[in-house]
């Protein structure tokens, strides 16, 4: 299997206060001669895809975005093990300015931290870093080691209070105002705050891990709908099987991220054609690409939102199809495997206007595209395995979260259970 290499274009930094200051400019992979000299072979674990802020006509009455101080402990299920760990930071284009002077890393398990794994992590050997807008920095590596499946703990302590967007799927953090707590066992008193997180990914370093999978979509695969806080919707369940049938050495990174479309800025991230790049090509070790994505470019086409001045242009199956030709010329460009994911239904969604039959003409279409063109270099069929087989516009009751979009934890499971693993062996 061939790993593509990742250049990255170099970091400009300054120190300044103790805290090492990173571009905007930074990418998301260092140097690649320098990887190589190491001998390392990183490759992405976990990950979450930075996003934009929540548009305020979109927002329920009252609500506000949450802001984070103090200490933040984030807890994630990683895919691929290794014997050296380092994490990735940002906070997007939603946070102008992060800034953190402490960082750890531990297992976790259902007693809590283990305490003999505790490590504090560096940024080029400083103990703080800041990040302005849209940067990404990694952190020194350090010697831990993690199995396929296990849960690690990054704290982290902030300098100021940032704001990023509220999460999408159950993913939350604790957060524990005041002096740096980011070796504390235990957070008593913290409170738990659903917003995206500011770890971007986890890496781990494994020189058998040959095959690394981005989920690339939207909130269907960031894990909308999903009850377990680690169990990111299907990717997570995917990644459990490969560990049931032995495949440790195969990584996963979650690029979901809710409300996401193909062709224009969705309600939390840019367009899939502008982050792309960033968010599939640029992940560390990618092989292969699991593409589903565009039910949200049909659902909001035409429509009108609450304090919005303008409608979202109307889109029709061609549109969706030229993006996806776009993104899978690109993938082939850089050497990667794109795998076309067709689109669940939706009908019966809350959102008026969302779901109608005419745009349920434009989704049956673009699936029959993906399933028939031959253009992807294979396909999962998510419509048909959790679809209601006497309805076919809607989820199975047994799959539906309850919003007729997202599926439930039980659907997720049918999803990752509905991908042939000799696609990736």
């Amino acid at each position: 299997m061939r790993i593509v290499a990742i250049r990255a274009t170099a970091l400009r930094t300054l120190l300044a206060g103790g805290l090492l200051v990173a571009a905007a400019a930074c990418t998301a992979a260092p140097d690649t001669a320098t990887t190589a000299a190491s001998g390392a072979h990183w490759v992405a674990s976990w990950t979450s895809s930075p996003s934009t802020p929540i548009p305020p006509e979109i927002l329920p009455p009252g609500a506000t975005t949450p802001q984070l101080e103090g200490n933040l402990r984030y807890l994630m299920r990683v895919s691929a093990g290794g014997d050296s760990v380092r994490i990735t930071m940002s906070g997007g284009p939603s946070v102008p300015y992060l800034a953190i002077d402490g960082a750890t890393i531990a297992l976790s398990d259902a007693t809590g931290i283990k305490p003999d794994t505790m490590q504090k992590l560096a940024f080029n050997d400083q103990a703080g870093v800041s990040v302005l807008s849209g940067g990404t920095v990694w952190s020194d590596p350090v010697a831990l080691s993690v199995a396929a499946g296990d849960v690690v703990a990054i704290t982290l302590h902030l300098v100021d209070p940032v704001s990023p967007p509220q999460a999408d799927n159950q993913l939350v953090v604790s957060m524990l105002p005041g002096d740096d707590r980011t070796t504390s066992l235990a957070f008593e008193g913290a409170t738990t705050i659903a917003a995206r997180p500011l770890v971007t990914a986890v890496l781990v370093d494994n020189p058998d891990a040959d095959r690394v999978i981005v989920a690339f979509g939207d909130s269907i695969t960031d894990g909308n709908g999903s009850n377990d806080p680690l169990m990111r919707g299907w990717p997570d369940y995917l990644a459990a099987r490969f560990r049931t049938e032995g495949l440790e050495n195969v990584a996963i990174s979650n690029q979901g991220i809710g409300g996401n479309r193909l062709l224009e800025e969705g309600v939390l991230g840019e367009s899939a054609l502008t982050r792309f790049d960033r968010d599939a090509l640029s992940v560390p070790g990618v092989t292969h690409i699991i593409l589903m994505e565009g039910i949200n470019d049909i659902g909001l086409s035409g429509l009108t939102l609450n304090g919005m001045t303008r409608s979202y242009r109307t889109l029709g199956t061609s549109d969706i199809i030229a993006a996806y030709s776009q993104l899978i010329d690109r993938a082939h460009a850089r050497g990667v495997t794109i795998i076309g994911a067709t689109l669940t239904p939706d009908l019966g969604s809350f959102l008026p206007g969302y779901a109608t039959d005419e745009k349920e003409v434009i989704r049956q279409e673009v699936n029959d595209w993906i399933r028939n063109e031959g253009a992807f270099d294979a396909v999962i069929d998510f419509d048909a395995a959790i679809r209601d087989p006497h309805d076919e516009g809607r989820l199975a009751e047994a799959y539906n979260s309850g919003d007729s979009i997202h599926p439930s934890d039980a659907g997720y499971r049918a999803m990752a259970e509905a991908i042939d693993l000799d696609l990736f062996r």
